[in-house]
């Protein structure tokens, strides 16, 4: 008895060894050698082996993506209760990756997971509830899943629960405790909440109104290229709310954005230039800027070129167009 219990035992360890050395191969992104790894312990029934073979045929940089060969390892190990299974088994009947698309099943294995406290799959599941995929649209379920994976950290799940208390779904407007879970969200990085927390500070909604705080909420997630935080801060620095008297961090943020292709910044360091705000007036700047802004789609910006180009003499019009021509390979929005 004592040999045999010894043999299982040494049987499990070399399994946990050769699924450590497996997993980490697919860290370092080297499936090939993964897949040669995990296959013996899949086949032997090793729930764990199964998923990861799962993720592998999944993912388009793997050993050749193969959603149908995905599905069946997804779903040995999710009839053996492995959650991570059960949740990427839902993503497949959900979008309709190597088996026909169908929501009611998505939606059961999203529940089996969720029902493990599996967060993505609770997140899943409630937006399954807002939308009425695969059951009735239920704003009280979706509450419910969302605030089991808020509570639990998920950044995603805090946004969302985040803008149901901010537009009343499912729950009464509450702006207080949308503003507290968009900083829990926020703080994790999540693009979304840094940008509405920048509105309830703006609009003074749940906190203490401050447009500091708000162009400090926007510039985090304007600075990852979120639009909607840049279209708020370019009309925060317009309307000169929240800035230094010099405007020069202003200033700064226009230059930064413009660069990263955002057209209504271009338009607005254009119009810095053309009127001197903050900094001497410099035309031929200001027929460039406005140049690729028009470019970039913003038609307003080429009747304002238009009349720069007017006022310059021939030598500075051919400095502008050259200048354009320059920001535009760099910076031009081409889309």
């Amino acid at each position: 008895m004592r040999v045999t219990l010894l043999f299982i035992f040494l049987l499990s360890a070399c399994g946990r060894s050769d699924y450590e050395t497996a997993l980490a191969a697919y860290d370092k992104g080297d499936y090939q050698s993964a897949f040669e790894k995990l296959m013996p312990l899949a086949e032997s029934g090793d729930a764990k082996a199964q998923n990861t073979l799962g993720l592998i045929y999944e993912k388009e940089d793997g050993i050749g993506q193969d959603y149908e060969k995905a599905l069946e390892w997804y779903q040995k190990a999710a009839i053996q209760g492995w959650d991570d299974a059960q949740y990427h088994l839902g993503k497949m009947y959900q979008r309709g990756l190597g088996v026909e698309q169908n929501n009611v099943e998505a939606l059961a294995w999203y529940l089996k997971a969720a029902e493990q406290g599996f967060t993505s799959a609770q997140v899943r599941l409630a937006q399954m509830y807002v939308q009425g995929e695969g059951t009735q649209r239920d704003y009280w379920e979706a509450m419910k899943w969302t605030r089991k994976a808020a509570v639990e950290g998920n950044a995603e799940a805090q946004a969302s629960i985040a803008y149901m208390f901010h537009e009343g779904f499912g729950v009464t407007q509450d702006y207080v405790e949308a503003a507290k879970w968009y900083r829990k969200a926020a703080e994790q990085g999540w693009i979304g909440a840094q940008h509405y927390l920048g509105v309830m500070y703006q609009q003074g909604r749940g906190v203490e109104q401050s447009y500091t705080l708000a162009i400090g909420w926007y510039r985090q997630a304007a600075d990852r290229g979120y639009t909607s935080s840049q279209s708020n801060l370019i009309n925060i620095y317009r309307q000169g709310l929240g800035i230094p008297p010099d405007k020069t961090d202003a200033l700064e943020w226009y230059i930064d954005a413009a660069r990263k292709k955002h057209v209504m910044a271009q338009f607005r360091l254009g119009s810095i230039h053309h009127n001197g705000y903050g900094i001497p007036r410099d035309d031929i700047k200001a027929y460039a800027w406005y140049g690729i802004a028009a470019a970039g789609g913003f038609k307003p910006a080429q009747r304002l070129r238009d009349q720069i180009q007017w006022q310059l003499s021939q030598e500075d019009l051919q400095q502008a167009r050259k200048l354009a021509k320059e920001l535009w390979e760099k910076y031009g929005n081409k889309k």
